[in-house]
């Protein structure tokens, strides 16, 4: 997975934490609890980030991109992912 965090006026910004959180609410109907994992991407320069992550099964999955820097929170997107 691949993210580009820029700052507000559209510079790109190198030195942050980068995190995908994926969730899948439980389908009780299923008998299927709530799922979650979360990824950690390496910033690659140019306010590119990238890692690997794991959805547990096909479906809509919420991803909810979370940036941190010098432990204040920069801002984060949540996103709808379906995997097939």
């Amino acid at each position: 997975m691949e993210a580009t965090v820029k700052d507000a006026a559209g510079k790109p910004i190198d030195d942050a934490e980068v995190t995908v959180q994926f969730f899948m609410p439980a389908m009780p109907t299923m008998n299927m609890p709530a799922m979650k994992s979360e990824a950690k991407l390496a910033s690659v320069g140019g306010g590119v980030y990238r890692g690997n992550g794991q959805v547990m099964m096909a479906g809509r999955w919420d991803a909810t991109v979370t940036v941190v820097r010098g432990g204040q929170r920069l801002g984060t997107k949540q996103l709808p992912v379906v995997a097939r």
